[in-house]
């Protein structure tokens, strides 16, 4: 393992550019021999706060990057997303409807519901006109050197 406990990259805002940060989070994992399996929640939040920013944020905006940052540290998997679409906090929507019938339900919401209950911390912030989100997960018992303790 090397002694490098963060990287920082930049992909574009589009459904490739998703496949890349998810790439990015397994070669993470490898190269600080992070438990595959126990890491699956921060690979579903990723996935599907960059989807919001595709879909929602910079829809349809081509030349729209999104910066992505996994760090180590205190026991934890950190990881960064900033973009630089319209201010949106995504921890301030409404809750969604969990107990109406499907067909009653307003649409939305359930991601984010869902990123918040699998993370143990979830940050926003809007920065020098960028979205910046935190999504902090501490599973497995991850020491400070990345590889899970027995």
């Amino acid at each position: 393992m090397t002694s490098m406990s963060r990287i920082s990259i930049r992909v574009a805002a589009n459904l490739a550019g998703i496949r890349t940060a998810a790439d990015a989070l397994e070669a993470f994992q490898a190269e600080h021999g992070l438990p595959g399996g126990n890491l699956w929640p921060i690979h579903v939040a990723l996935d599907e706060i960059l989807s919001n920013i595709v879909r929602h944020g910079v829809a349809g905006q081509e030349d729209r990057f999104v910066d992505v940052t996994f760090a180590l540290m205190d026991r934890s998997l950190e990881v960064t997303v900033v973009d630089d679409g319209p201010e949106l906090n995504p921890l301030a929507l409404p809750e969604p409807d969990l107990v109406s019938p499907l067909e009653q339900r307003r649409v939305g919401g359930l991601g984010v519901h869902l990123v918040t209950h699998l993370m143990e911390r979830v940050d926003y912030r809007r920065l020098e006109g960028r979205n910046r989100l935190v999504m902090t997960f501490r599973g497995a018992e991850i020491d400070a050197s990345g590889r899970e303790k027995g």
